[in-house]
This record gives C-alpha cells, structure tokens and sequence, in this order.
C-alpha cells in the first residue's frame, strides 16, 4: 500500500511527481505559485497541463504578481490559447502601500481532490536562479507528495476560496472606468459575466463529508489572515518546548523572533540536540544582516549552527523528534507577517527519519559549522556583536509595526 506522505527532494524528484499526476488527472488541476521560469524542467509541466486541458481538465494557474510579474506574458500567451486560466495574486507592488506587500508565497498543487503537493518548490529548475543565474549545483529544497485525507481536503479548499477571491477581483479591477466609457461598456459587461460565470462552481463549491476515521497526524498549516497569522509559528514553539530528543531545522532566511530564540535555547540547555541549516550567503541583504546578528547568541548557548555552502538553501523544513514540517514558510518576518504560507506537519515516524537522513547529509557533505569562538573576540567585536543585535531587533519590530498596518488597510 502506498504511503499517503512521500517526502520528495529538489526538482529532480518533484516535478516528474507532479507530472505523472498531472497526466492521470480527469477533473481539475490547481497550482500555486510565488515564481516561474522559463527553463526545460517548466516547459514538461506546462506542456502536461496543456495536455490535461485538451482531454477537458479544467486547469488553473496561480502565480505571485511580484515574484513572476517578469515571466506573466509568456506564460499567458503559451497557456490561454489551451484554455488553462492564469491569474496573478496582487499585481504590482508599491513600497509607500503597505496592502500591496502582501505576498503569495505558497507552493501548492491539488489534482481531482486526490492528490496534492506542498512545500517550498517554485516552477523553477533545481539548478537555475532568478537573481544569481546558474547555480553550482542544485538548489536543496523539499515537498511532500500527500493523498491522506484532512490535509487533502484542507489543500482544496484553501486552493478553491483563493482562487475566486483572485479571479473575480482581477476582472473587476478597474471595471468602473471602463463601463462608464459607453465604447467600452458591452464588452466590459461581457467580460464581467464571464469573469463571474467562471468563478460560481467555485462559490457554490463545498468539501466532501468528514470521514469519520480520518486521520489527524498529518494537517495544513495555513498563514493566511490575520486569524491564523501565526499558527505555523505556533507549532514550532509547541514542538520545540516539548521536544525530547532532537530539532533539526533548516530554513533559508532564518530570522528568528525573540520567543523562538529563547526556545531553542531552553531546548539545549536541557540537553535537546539542537541544529541548524542555513544559508552562508543571502539574496536578501537585510536576512543575511539580520541572521548574522542573531546567531550568535544561539550559537552560545550550545545550538549548532551550519552553514549551507554546496549551492542555494531553500528548504523551509524541520524534524522534531517524530515530528515533522515541510512548506513555504521562512522564519522571518516578511514569512510570518505578510506572505499567504503552507505547510504541511505530520508525525510520522519514517517520513522523518527520512528528512533526517537527506538533512544530515547536506550537513556533513554541505556545509560548515560556526563555532563560538568566532563569536567573540574581545570586548570590541562583544560590544559590535549587541549593537547588532539590537539593530536587527528594532528591525523586526519595525516589520511587525508595519504588518499591522497592512492588515488593517486589507
């Protein structure tokens, strides 16, 4: 019997995954995205979603307005003719309005209400970057391939609801204008009915009945609204404070706040084996800044921190004893402020030591470890160390200040 979890590694491992489902689906396809690429490993998905929609699959394509606002045309012009819908969540972004930082960051993909897929895996190539062009070798990122029950259900939903809320706003946008324009005025109407046509199924759309024996040790962890802002973050403080044996985490921008901190800490002292992966150079100068500040004072109190030197970091992952998460989120405050993220956490015993395994290795393959040593050198380096600390501290209040007014404004 197959597994209803299949922890899948890079590229390599996740796109044929996602197109073998793609060619047995017969209903509906839906995929989330924050980028897309223009490379071979993107051109096989697409081409397979466009097969799907020659046989009456019904496909749609969400990507982020700021990460793939570059990439929107070709993919339109290469998808609409095949009547797959594409639509951008939020496009365009305007650094003096703060509701327009909001971001889709989540990586999903739902298949006739059977099969999904989450993680951290843009509709890019393993060994390709947007801002860094080629890389050195390919990018250590992970996904989950789930057919369990709950999360599947969960999956669809949050899929369905974002979907209409995006189309109908999009058609909308900028209507008024051009229905008082009276040479415009049919075919915006024209338009508008379609727009609304399309969007009823999923309105009127509602989950199948709960079994009742479904199982509760795999579920979604949505940051969608101000709601469940911090539910992702939720279960990592709730996992990391009764942890008995070990946390391995590893996460790309690694921003921590100050609750988070503290529990890795108490963790260690308490003989918890602690570790961490992140990324030895950041894209984002501001992450890098922030990360290299604030690691000082894990790396101190006995975590052990590594350094991801082989290629690009981009797993947002972790294994807590049994326990495990694998999704979109960072853990930093643009993730746990503004971005709509997705994981999926579950207990399951081979899926984790499965994950510890792949962790484990990029460790002592990959990377190196910082010492403490390194981290104080003198009462000058001490003294430069708090200062930059508390620079990164105000910079996190900074972003939660500001979250807050994004969310009020939305």
């Amino acid at each position: 019997m197959e597994s209803p979890l299949i922890l899948l590694q890079g590229g390599k491992e996740y796109f044929p995954a996602v197109i073998a489902a793609i060619r047995d689906a017969r209903t509906t396809i839906y995929i989330e995205s924050y980028l897309i690429h223009d490379d071979p490993a993107i051109r096989e998905v697409l081409g397979a979603l466009i097969d799907a929609s020659g046989r009456g699959v019904e496909v749609f394509l969400l990507l982020d307005g700021f990460g793939a606002a570059q990439d929107a045309d070709w993919v339109r012009s290469l998808l609409t003719p095949h009547n797959i819908q594409v639509e951008l969540y939020r496009p365009g972004l305007r650094w003096l309005a703060p509701h327009t930082w909001r971001r889709l960051h989540r990586k999903l993909v739902m298949i006739d209400e059977r099969v999904g897929f989450v993680g951290g895996i843009n509709l890019i190539g393993d060994c390709v970057d947007p801002t860094r062009g080629n890389l050195p070798g390919p990018r250590l990122d992970f996904a989950v391939q789930v057919t369990s029950y709950r999360p599947i259900s969960a999956i669809s939903r949050a899929m369905r609801r974002l979907w209409w809320r995006v189309s109908l706003r999009n058609a909308f946008r900028g209507s008024l204008g051009r229905l008082l324009a009276h040479d415009r005025r049919q075919a915006e109407l024209v338009v508008l009915r379609e727009a609304w046509r399309r969007t009823r199924r999923h309105l009127r759309w509602r989950g199948p009945p709960a079994r009742r024996h479904a199982s509760r040790r795999a579920r979604l962890l949505l940051r969608d609204n101000f709601r469940n802002r911090r539910d992702i973050e939720r279960w990592y403080l709730s996992r990391i404070e009764f942890a008995a044996r070990e946390i391995l985490i590893a996460n790309a921008y690694f921003v921590p706040t100050f609750r988070f901190r503290q529990a890795l800490i108490r963790a260690a002292t308490r003989g918890v084996r602690v570790r961490l992966l992140i990324q030895s150079s950041n894209d984002q100068w501001w992450t890098h800044w922030a990360t290299q500040a604030l690691i000082g004072e894990l790396v101190a109190a006995g975590v052990m921190v590594f350094e991801y030197t082989e290629s690009f970091l981009h797993a947002k992952v972790a294994v807590i004893d049994d326990a495990v998460t694998v999704g979109s989120s960072n853990i930093d405050p643009f993730s746990l402020m503004f971005s709509l993220e997705a994981n999926l956490v579950a207990v399951d015993p081979a899926i984790a030591e499965n994950l510890r395994a792949r962790l484990e290795s990029a460790i002592s393959n990959a990377s190196r470890r910082l010492q403490p040593a390194a981290q104080y050198r003198g009462p000058v380096r001490a003294l430069a160390r708090r200062i930059s600390l508390t620079f990164a501290l105000m910079a996190l209040r900074i972003f939660i200040a500001f979250s807050g007014q994004a969310f009020r404004i939305r």
